[in-house]
């Protein structure tokens, strides 16, 4: 056998190429040996082998384009007529065999591509977050072909971040790789669309770090960036050798990555809605909800809460029109914006402000601030403040709020005297 028939076959569905393999590569099969095996015994004085080598002693066994895939030699005494006869029944009863092992073997194939599609399908309809989602297909995928190793990563500046990854022994060491952030060099090498590396050592973008932890083949599937994150990528890689990505496995693959999209995009959605529900749209500070939520999540912690009141502000609605009011709201809100300090516009000309660890006076320099500036605008307004410490005035952060609340209103009493 010459070493180019010994070659694996190249990326190619026909049935010949299929054969090829099974001949050349399993030439002891079970579909190949049950026909020498008949053969043998009407040809006793001869010995039967396959092999790339034509001769007076060989019939060809031809694929179903006509393609010579090898040949069954009968090497022993001259071959009579009714013997060639045999030999060549034989020969058609090898390919017959193959062809059958080879049908049965596509059907079971595609009987699994077809359920693992279903499945995948099924993940885009469900609730589950962009992770579980992944998670789901990787398992699927793993369950329906060949990979050592799979991950859903996100691009964070010049570094893949591991997100979830599912493994075999052989691709384990990734994990380990992929956890610890695989910094790139240009990560505007990465590939924007799908891309399949049968022999990823062949790549021009090919990451150094993969090459040495022995990918040979791998699988890109870029899934775009949602909202403000960074864009994702499915990576499936095949250890130590090259192995072909096949058409249905490409499909599979592709169908796997647009239900992760499709659960990334949903999840997009749904935080930037969640944001809408929370968020002043005047202003753009939180609203009331989110300082609800958020002073739930702070029970048991120590902060200081501080409500605020303006005064003034009838005044440049009577005098200078709504469209005015709302540019004194929007500018002083814009002052409140502080990088540990959180603003929220509770209704009309009142705001809430939560520090979780400055000093006593920080709300009152910060409320100052917003003042001065405000005027600074051109809008003749001040501002009363009540603040409440958690837990030195009140250990419940809903208490604090009425108590800031009441001590604002003392506060605004005490100036309009």
């Amino acid at each position: 056998m010459t070493a180019d028939c010994a070659a694996a076959p190249q990326a190619d569905d026909r049935l010949d190429v299929l054969c090829q393999h099974l001949l050349l590569d399993t030439p002891t099969g079970e579909a190949v040996r049950q026909p020498l095996t008949w053969a043998q015994t009407l040809l006793p004085d001869h010995h039967l082998q396959i092999t790339d080598q034509a001769s007076d002693q060989a019939e060809p066994l031809t694929g179903p384009g006509g393609s010579g895939l090898a040949a069954l030699q009968a090497a022993g005494p001259p071959l009579t007529a009714a013997q060639r006869q045999i030999l060549r029944g034989a020969a058609q009863a090898i390919m017959n065999s193959v062809t059958r092992h080879v049908l049965q073997d596509q059907l079971a194939q595609a009987m699994t591509f077809t359920a693992a599609m279903t499945d995948i399908h099924a993940l885009s309809a469900g609730p589950h977050t962009p992770t579980e989602t992944a998670a789901a297909a990787l398992h699927v995928l793993h369950r329906s072909m060949r990979i050592d190793w799979s991950g859903l990563l996100q691009l964070q500046g010049t570094h893949l971040t591991l997100v979830t990854d599912a493994t075999t022994p052989r691709g384990a060491h990734l994990t380990a790789l992929l956890t610890r952030r695989l910094g790139l060099g240009n990560p505007d090498a990465l590939p924007t669309a799908h891309t399949f590396h049968d022999d990823y050592t062949g790549s021009t973008s090919a990451i150094d770090h993969l090459l040495s932890a022995g990918v040979r083949s791998a699988a890109w599937l870029p899934l775009g960036t949602p909202d403000e994150q960074g864009p994702f990528v499915l990576l499936l890689t095949r250890q130590d050798e090259p192995a072909i990505w096949t058409a249905q496995e490409q499909h599979l693959l592709i169908a796997a990555a647009r239900s992760v999209s499709i659960a990334l995009e949903r999840d997009a959605t749904m935080q930037h809605l969640e944001r809408l529900a929370q968020t002043d749209p005047l202003t753009g500070l939180g609203n009331r909800r989110a300082l609800d939520e958020t002073l739930q999540a702070l029970e048991g912690q120590a902060f200081t809460l501080g409500v605020i009141d303006l005064n003034g502000m009838k005044r440049v609605n009577d005098e200078r029109g709504h469209a005015s009011g709302d540019d004194l709201l929007r500018t002083f809100a814009r002052h409140l914006r502080h990088e540990t300090i959180r603003a929220f516009r509770l209704g009309g000309d009142e705001y809430a402000l939560i520090d979780p660890d400055g000093p006593d006076d920080r709300l009152q320099h910060l409320t100052d601030h917003a003042v001065t500036a405000t005027q600074a605008a051109g809008f003749a307004i001040t501002a009363a403040l009540g603040t409440a410490r958690v837990p030195t005035d009140t250990r419940s952060p809903s208490r604090a709020l009425r108590l800031a609340d009441t001590r604002m209103y003392a506060h605004k009493r005490d100036d309009d005297r």
